[in-house]
């Protein structure tokens, strides 16, 4: 029975390569999250642990990122602005989870190149971009945070057959989601709040399915512009009547105001 044990074990362990697959943490094993990054082979999972990495990390191989304790907990904060944090290029098979990623003049996680990849419950956070995605189809981002950032929360270039799932992006300066030059995606169920302008921008970007997703106190909800055959089914969206309404009351009162100060005027038969 122990044999067989031990069979089942080692046989899990192995990624898909045939390798011995490996879980490498940081700081126990290794003092930077880049080290251990560098240090992985495809197959391999880093495993980091709560605190704060001043440092940009590079991954060129199918590994997988982790917070050990989940999302929030692991922040890597751009050492070197001009960089991403977080930067996917020439790779596939990349799992990205939990991490914080801030401090970026460029973006916080960034993909070029890459496909297949999956971006789950990653907060980046007070960057130019949010989350960036060049030249990389197949990829899945579901249940990330993309709040407060310079410009775009979720941006696409050339980007195409993507699935946008369950994401949020709010309170960005200014567009929550801006797809471009991006064909084929499915958008669904994602939040775009309270952002400057639009909660969702599509430009020269055909074939996408927008669904269920909610747009609320933005310039604009969903703006489409030289784009075709685009799907928007049950999008809830929402100007900023918070704003307008206000407005609205004070002239309300006035109005009200002047009815009455007539009507008084001519009850008491004043000229």
């Amino acid at each position: 029975m122990r044999n067989i044990f031990l069979s089942i074990l080692i046989f899990s362990s192995f990624s898909a390569n045939g390798a011995l697959a490996a879980v490498l943490r940081v700081p126990q094993d290794f003092k930077t999250v880049s080290g251990a990054v560098e240090a992985a082979r495809p197959g391999d999972t880093v495993v980091v642990d709560e605190g704060v990495y001043r440092e940009n990390v590079v991954i060129n191989k199918g590994i997988a990122l982790r917070a050990k304790k989940g999302p929030g907990s692991a922040v890597i904060q751009a050492a070197i602005k001009s960089d991403p944090a977080v930067k996917i290029i020439d790779a596939s098979g990349v799992t990205v989870e939990g991490i914080t990623a801030t401090g970026s003049a460029a973006s916080g996680i960034i993909l070029v190149n890459a496909s297949d990849c999956t971006l789950k419950d990653n907060h980046s956070v007070s960057n130019v971009y949010g989350i960036s995605l060049y030249n990389s189809r197949g990829n899945t981002l579901t249940g990330n945070v993309t709040n407060s950032n310079e410009n775009y929360g979720i941006y696409l270039e050339r980007a195409s057959n993507n699935t946008l799932k369950e994401n949020t992006s709010n309170m960005n300066k200014d567009k929550g989601f801006f797809i471009s030059y991006s064909n084929n995606n499915i958008v669904v169920r994602n939040n775009a709040n309270m952002n400057t302008w639009n909660g969702m921008t599509v430009w020269s970007s055909h074939n996408n399915v927008f669904k269920e997703n909610m747009t609320l106190r933005n310039t604009y909800g969903i703006v489409l512009s030289d784009s075709a055959n685009n799907e928007l089914v049950d999008n809830t969206t929402l100007p900023n009547v918070f704003i307008i309404l206000p407005i609205f009351l004070v002239y309300l009162g006035i109005l009200t105001y002047l009815i009455q100060k007539n009507f008084l005027r001519f009850v008491l038969g004043i000229k």
